[in-house]
């Protein structure tokens, strides 16, 4: 199947044929950063859901014929099960439809060019959160990890992501390879890259080989995941940006 989508690339299926509101919304995704793929049909539209993975889908209810067969639809896909969904409404009831049937933003028509801004916006943050749970950054700093048998041992974290972070043991270190097994729980103290704010989470060990470990994440204070929220999101953020400047160039 084709699947064009790189790592970070984010890509924005639009379905309109309505001149005036495609060009502010151009204009609006541009700032993103962000170059939509345009459609004027349902049928172009669903032959691309079939074959292209999207972050995003605008669709204005007006080209199809029912909104929640063409959501079923894109939800059938498994290329974009779990994309962010803004759908174009005319009237109360389609407001209705549209979140009875699975949208995440609404457009409401006419629309103006502040609304089309502000949820397009928020919409695209929504798609970045949703990345952000996938992402894994690539890391090189160190930590503390302490087990029951295993108190304060100095490790270099890897790589790094909402969920958990790879872990290299330092060389020689037999003590943390004896006692660092899978299924163990873990504290872990670490500072994210830049920064001077220590941060403590609990964990419990996915797996181990003679070098690494894979440390899922289960339980952070507040305020040091949202000081990693922040973080991964300004990761993906930029590798978005620098990722199409590339293209840009190329």
């Amino acid at each position: 199947m084709e699947n064009p989508k790189t790592s970070l690339a984010m890509h924005t299926l639009l379905l309109c044929s309505d001149v005036p509101f495609l060009g502010t919304t151009r204009s609006v995704l541009s700032q993103l950063q962000l170059s939509p793929k345009v459609v004027g049909s349902c049928d172009e539209a669903l032959d691309l859901i079939q074959r292209h993975e999207f972050d995003l889908i605008v669709v204005d209810w007006r080209e199809i014929h029912s909104l929640g067969d063409f959501l079923c639809a894109v939800r059938r896909s498994k290329l974009n099960q779990e994309c962010v969904l803004v759908a174009i409404a005319r009237d109360l009831l389609d407001l209705r439809q549209a979140f009875a049937a699975g949208v995440h933003f609404l457009i409401h028509k006419p629309p103006s060019a502040i609304q089309i801004e502000r949820c397009l916006r928020a919409a695209y943050s929504a798609t970045v959160a949703r990345r952000r749970k996938q992402h894994r950054e690539p890391v090189n700093i160190p930590a503390s990890v302490s087990t029951r048998n295993l108190p304060g041992a100095e490790v270099k974290v890897v790589n790094l992501s909402e969920g958990g972070m790879g872990i290299k043991l330092q060389v020689g270190d037999d003590r943390v390879r004896a006692n660092l097994t899978a299924g163990d729980d873990v504290d872990l103290r670490f500072a994210l890259p830049e920064s001077a704010a220590t941060l403590c989470a609990s964990g419990t060990v996915a797996w181990t080989t003679s070098e690494h470990a894979g440390i899922s994440l289960t339980a952070m204070p507040d305020g040091d995941r949202l000081l990693l929220e922040a973080w991964l999101t300004d990761c993906v953020e930029r590798s978005l940006a620098e990722l199409c400047e590339r293209l840009r160039c190329a």
